[in-house]
């Protein structure tokens, strides 16, 4: 007979499996296939909502979440949403990440495309700056 301890384990472990085959989009055995790809929405979009929420400058990234869904189906998480958008931002390009740093504020400037045009964004303080040639947008954000 097992130990509670050894049946807690392998409870554990198939809940992982269970979770990695949602979170990938497949069908874990003996689920229903109709049931497990709404879970697996559900579950993207709960994983892109920490994300941003850690990092509300994901939303100024076009087409973000299907991005955001497509990268997470290949990465597993591993940490926190701050490892996710990280993951995320230098699997889509350098200049995203250094917008990333600013918004943490370890990085004062950032030269990034946003809708199509370049835009210096300036971090000072708790404040955000995104500078084009013609027009400029504040952003404040609030650090803890």
């Amino acid at each position: 007979m097992d130990s509670p301890g050894a049946v807690r384990e392998q409870l554990a472990a198939r809940q992982r499996e269970v979770l990695d085959d949602l979170l990938a989009g497949r069908t874990p055995p003996g689920f229903d296939a109709a049931g497990t790809t709404a879970t697996t929405r559900v579950l993207h979009h709960k994983r892109s909502s920490a994300a941003e929420h850690a990092a509300p400058e994901l939303d100024l990234l076009p087409d973000w979440r299907a991005r955001f869904h497509a990268w997470a189906a290949q990465h597993p998480q591993q940490g926190c949403a701050h490892d996710d958008v990280r993951g995320f931002l230098t699997a889509i390009g350098a200049d995203w990440f250094r917008l990333h740093e600013v918004y943490e504020g370890r990085r004062r400037l950032a030269l990034t495309r946003i809708a199509g045009r370049r835009v210096l964004t300036i971090g000072l303080g708790s404040q955000i700056w995104h500078l084009s040639r013609r027009t400029w947008k504040r952003s404040i954000t609030w650090k803890s």
